[in-house]
C-alpha cells in the first residue's frame, strides 16, 4: 500500500494510511444570512507519528504535511449553508517511494440549530496525483461556542469524525480519524473573519490483501495540526 501524509491545510496521517478529507474546519457556529455567500481560504501543515502493526515491518514512522483550501458557501435559509471546497496537499514521503500531492473537493452542509452549536457534515473525494489511487469519504463535526464577543468574535471547538476509503487493486483498506478542533474567529470586520485554529488528530487504518494467503496490516497515528483562514462574506 503506497503511504502519504497530505490533505488541506491539516494532512492527516501516514504509515499505511490514506488521509481523510481535510481535519480542520475553520469556522464557528455563525451562518450566512439566506441568500449570503462567503469565500474562506485556508492554509497550514501538521506533524503525525505513525505506528505500524509489527507484520507490517514498520514500527513507527515521522511524517509532515502542509496544504490549502478554498471554500464557498452559500446561506440557504432556516439558519442553514451549503458549499463546495477544493483543496491541495503536498506530504512528505513515507518510505520514499510516496507521491507528494494529492488533491480533490468536498460538498458541505451546515445547520446550526441555536447560536452556540452548529453541524457540518461533508463528503468527497481526492486523488493521489502521481499514483492516481482515488479516495472517496466523509465526515461530521459537531462545533460548540461557549464565547462570542459583543461584536461577533468567538471562541469554538468542536468534535470531529471522519472516515476515507481508496480504491486499491488486490486489497481493501478502511481509515478512519477524530479530531478536536479549537480555534478562535476574529471579526475584524462586517465582511471579514481570520481564523487560528489548531488541534490534536488521532487515525487508525486497516489494511487487508486480497492475495493467497490473505495478510493484514493496521496503523495508528497521532499527531497535530494549525491553521490560519480568511473568510471574506461576499454578500
Amino acid at each position: 500500500m503506497r503511504n502519504l501524509l497530505l490533505g488541506p491545510v491539516a494532512l492527516l496521517f501516514a504509515a499505511g494510511c490514506y488521509p481523510t478529507l481535510p481535519p480542520h474546519i475553520a469556522e464557528g457556529t455563525e451562518v450566512l444570512k439566506p441568500g449570503g455567500v462567503s469565500l474562506t481560504v485556508a492554509g497550514g501543515g501538521a506533524g503525525f507519528d505513525a505506528n505500524v502493526s509489527p507484520s507490517a515491518g514498520t514500527q513507527s514512522s515521522a511524517v509532515g504535511a502542509g496544504g490549502l483550501e478554498a471554500r464557498v458557501r452559500v446561506g440557504v435559509g432556516a439558519k442553514q449553508e451549503v458549499g463546495v471546497s477544493a483543496f491541495l496537499g503536498v506530504g512528505s514521503p513515507s518510505g520514499g517511494s510516496d507521491p507528494p500531492f494529492a488533491a480533490g473537493g468536498k460538498l458541505s452542509y451546515k445547520v446550526a440549530p441555536v447560536p452556540w452549536l452548529a453541524f457540518v457534515a461533508d463528503v468527497g473525494a481526492f486523488d493521489h496525483a502521481a499514483a492516481s489511487i482515488g479516495v472517496v469519504g466523509g465526515d461530521l463535526a459537531a462545533i460548540f461556542a461557549p464565547y462570542t464577543a459583543e461584536n461577533g468574535s468567538q471562541l469554538y471547538f468542536a468534535a470531529k469524525g471522519g472516515f476515507a476509503v481508496p480504491f486499491l487493486t488486490g486489497a481493501r483498506d478502511m481509515n478512519e480519524s477524530f479530531e478536536i478542533p479549537i480555534g478562535f474567529a476574529f471579526h475584524t470586520s462586517e465582511r471579514v473573519r481570520f481564523f487560528v485554529e489548531g488541534g490534536p488528530v488521532l487515525g487508525f487504518a486497516q489494511l487487508v490483501t486480497d492475495a493467497a494467503p490473505d495478510t493484514s496490516q493496521n496503523a495508528t497515528s497521532f499527531g497535530a495540526y494549525g491553521i490560519v483562514a480568511f473568510a471574506f462574506v461576499l454578500r
